[in-house]
Order: structure tokens, then sequence, then C-alpha cells
């Protein structure tokens, strides 16, 4: 009886310890996949979310993206001192916005049907104060996002000098995840 009490202990005790070991594979492949990747941005004229008058961004968001966590706070910074030069902003992508985030609080705007090979989020999109595209890729080349590493900053500052930015189509290599809804 001791024998089988023992035996049956450390079955259960290997089975544990195996489970444990395929949690943590699990986990660790999920988290530390390379979501840095290359990408081609390329995207039609189409009308900005709002009438023209003014600068527009649209957030391009997936929901539960590892690639969020380095650029939300600068998102959220962005956005506020940015609204308060007259920029308008909405998000797109995922219908779900993290509650709390400055991205909940964004009207929602889905993609546009041309732009169905967008290449994933987080990225943007941004139109001049006349709805002509002027931008759309990643926010910055790597995993996370400040104003000192940021594509969108010189981008949105041309804009609200007055000057002309065309950046449509680029290759990059950006920390983007698939959209999904």
């Amino acid at each position: 009886m001791v024998f089988l009490r023992r035996g049956l202990l450390a079955v259960l005790g290997m089975t544990w310890a195996a489970a444990l070991v395929w949690a943590w594979w699990w986990f660790d492949g999920y988290h530390n996949r390379t979501f840095e990747r290359p990408a081609h941005f390329a995207a039609a004229q189409v009308s900005p979310p709002f009438a023209p008058g003014r600068i527009q961004v649209m957030h391009v968001w997936q929901a539960g993206c590892p690639c969020n966590a380095g650029h939300e706070a600068y998102i959220a910074d962005m956005t506020r001192r940015f609204s308060a030069q007259g920029v308008r902003f909405v998000r797109s992508g995922s219908r779900a916005a993290v509650e709390g985030s400055v991205l909940a609080g964004l009207p929602f705007w889905p993609m546009p049907e041309g732009w169905s090979d967008w290449p994933g989020g987080p990225a943007l999109a941004i139109w001049d104060a006349e709805g002509k595209l002027a931008y759309v890729g990643p926010y910055s080349d790597g995993a996370s996002c400040n104003s000192d590493s940021s594509f969108v900053e010189p981008v949105i500052r041309a804009l609200l000098q007055g000057r002309s930015v065309n950046i449509t189509q680029q290759d990059t290599v950006a920390c983007l995840c698939e959209l999904k809804e």
C-alpha cells in the first residue's frame, strides 16, 4: 500500500512538472516570438474619417498585440498634445480598446475596403487638412515609441506648418500584429 501511494504521488508529481514545463514553453513561445518583421505599407488615397479642414490621424490597433505595450504611453501623450493643436483622431482595426486608454475614448472608424492588405498594427494613417493622405506606416521602427524615435512627430509638425508630406508607400521593419476582428 505504501509503495502504491508513493508510486501514485511520483506519477502525479511528474505529471504536474510536465504540465508546468509545457505551460512555460507555450507562454514563452507566444510572448517572445518575434513580432518585428518586414512590412510594406502602401495605401490608396481614401477619404479621411471626417470632413477636410483639419489634420486627421487614424490609429490602427489590434487588441491583445504584445507590440501595443511599447506604444500606449506615447500614443496617449501624442494624442493629447496634438489634439490641443486641432488635430482630430480616430481608431481603427480592432473594435476592442483597453478601458481607460486614450484609444477607448476615440471614435471607431472601420478600415477602408481599399486597405484590405494593411500589414498590421499598431500603425497609423495621417491626412492633411485638405483631406489628402500624407502618411501610412508604423509609429516607429521598433517595439516601442517615444517623441525621439517616432516617424509620426515630424509628419504632423510639417503638416501643422503647412508643408506637404507624401509618405504613402514604404518598406519598413516594425513590431506589428496581424489585424483581425
